[in-house]
């Protein structure tokens, strides 16, 4: 009976993260801030839902910044780690996170082609 049950409920745990797609969930800050504000804390808090129902799935930020060269002590950066420890704090385990910078939002004439002041939480993707 014991092998039944732990069977069940491996594949139950198994079920629900196989063939699910990942899903991406983007954070907006103000200009030049780094704060949450309760639209994002909504967004971050929906992430971390999503990421710990499918404990299974990978978590990437995704910090975009307008220049060349992400890096963590830009406003981009420090917006990256401010998202990271807010999915920490709902429950999301850190090494499960991994920090990515991207300037390929970057048009062929140097411009922004989407709105600076986001990131982007990608679970399973």
């Amino acid at each position: 009976m014991r092998y039944r049950f732990t069977t069940l409920v491996l594949f139950a745990l198994l079920g629900g993260c196989g063939g699910q797609d990942g899903q991406s969930f983007s954070v907006f800050f103000q200009p030049y801030s780094a704060d949450l504000d309760p639209q994002a804390q909504e967004t971050v808090h929906a992430a971390a839902a999503f990421a710990n129902a499918h404990p299974l799935m990978p978590v990437s930020i995704a910090g975009y910044t307008p220049s060349q060269g992400f890096n963590v002590d830009t406003t981009s950066g420090q917006r990256a780690e401010v998202v990271q420890n807010a999915l920490v704090r709902e429950g999301v385990g850190r090494l499960r996170i991994e920090i990515v910078g991207s300037d390929r939002l970057i048009d062929p004439n140097g411009q922004p082609n989407l709105p600076v002041g986001r990131v982007d939480i990608n679970v399973g993707l």
